[in-house]
C-alpha cells in the first residue's frame, strides 16, 4: 500500500447555542404624611447588643485529581518490526514511529475492570473508551503533520498491552466485512466507495469512521479520505476511491461493503 503523505478530510459544521440574559427593576414611593405632634425630648437607651457574623465555615469541594500514569515506554515502531507494552492501571505510554507510514495501535485489556480510555494528550475524544473487557484495533497516526514521538494516555485498572504497528501489515481483505468493536480493514477490492451499516452497542455508544484511499493521492497534499459516524444507528456511503483503510472506532456491531 502506498505510504501517505498528510490527509485530505471533510469537516463537519457544529451549531451554536444563544443565552439570554433577564433583569428586574424594582421602584418605590412614599407619600405625603401629616404634620407631627410636639414629643418630649428624647431619653437616652441602653445599647443593644448587635450580633457579630463568622466566617462561613462550609468546605469547599476540592477539584477531581487526575489519576497517576507512571510513564513507560514502548519503543520504536517500523515496517515488519512491531512495538510492544505492558503494563498495569493507568499509564502515559511514549513511542517512535521509525519510517513514513501509518500507525496501528492494538489495545488487550481484556483482563481489566471498571472503564477503560485510550486517548492522547489534548484530544478531543478518545481513540477507545468503554467498560472493560476491552479489546479494539486504533488508526492512530496518518501522517498528518505528526511528530514521529508520539504519546498516549491510558485510564484502566488490571493489566493490559498495547502493540504497535504499521499500517501495511494489515492483512488485505476483499468483499463485504462484517464485526463488532473497534477495528482497521485494509480493504483490496478495486471500488468507488464503501457503505458503512453501524448499530450501537447500547445508551452511549459511538461510530468514529475512517475511509483512507491508497489509490486517490494528491502529491501535494496526500490520500483522499473521509469522516463519518454518529451515536445513532445508520447506514452511510463513503465517496472515497479503493483499495484503502477503513478505521472504526465503535464498541457497536458494523458491516463495510465496497461499492462499484
Amino acid at each position: 500500500m502506498p505510504t501517505p503523505a498528510p490527509a485530505r478530510n471533510r469537516t463537519i459544521p457544529v451549531g451554536a447555542t444563544a443565552l439570554a440574559a433577564v433583569a428586574a427593576l424594582l421602584l418605590a414611593g412614599c407619600g405625603p404624611s401629616d404634620p407631627a405632634e410636639p414629643t418630649p425630648p428624647p431619653t437616652a437607651a441602653a445599647p443593644t447588643p448587635s450580633a457579630s457574623s463568622s466566617p462561613s465555615t462550609t468546605p469547599t469541594a476540592a477539584p477531581a485529581a487526575e489519576p497517576e500514569r507512571p510513564l513507560v515506554n514502548a519503543g520504536a515502531v517500523a515496517e515488519g518490526a512491531p512495538a510492544s507494552v505492558s503494563g498495569e492501571g493507568p499509564a502515559r505510554i511514549a513511542v517512535v514511529r521509525d519510517g513514513d507510514f501509518g500507525v496501528v495501535a492494538r489495545l488487550d485489556c481484556a483482563a481489566c475492570t471498571g472503564d477503560v480510555v485510550l486517548t492522547s494528550e489534548g484530544r478531543g475524544s478518545p481513540w477507545g473508551a468503554g467498560p472493560a473487557p476491552l479489546t479494539g484495533t486504533y488508526l492512530v497516526d496518518v501522517l498528518e503533520g505528526t511528530e514521529a514521538k508520539q504519546g498516549f494516555l491510558l485510564d484502566a485498572a488490571g493489566p493490559w498491552t498495547l502493540t504497535f504497528s504499521s499500517w501495511n501489515e494489515l492483512p488485505v481483505l476483499t468483499g463485504p466485512q462484517q464485526g463488532s468493536g473497534a477495528a482497521v480493514l485494509l480493504l483490496g477490492d478495486t471500488a468507488s466507495g464503501a457503505r458503512i451499516d453501524y448499530t450501537p452497542a447500547g445508551p452511549g455508544d459511538s461510530l468514529l469512521a475512517r475511509v483512507v484511499s491508497a489509490v486517490d493521492v494528491d502529491p501535494a497534499t496526500g490520500p483522499a479520505s473521509l469522516v463519518l459516524g454518529g451515536d445513532e444507528a445508520l447506514s452511510e456511503t463513503a465517496d472515497v476511491a479503493l483499495p484503502g483503510v477503513v478505521a472504526l472506532s465503535t464498541n457497536g456491531t458494523w458491516t463495510v461493503t465496497p461499492l462499484p
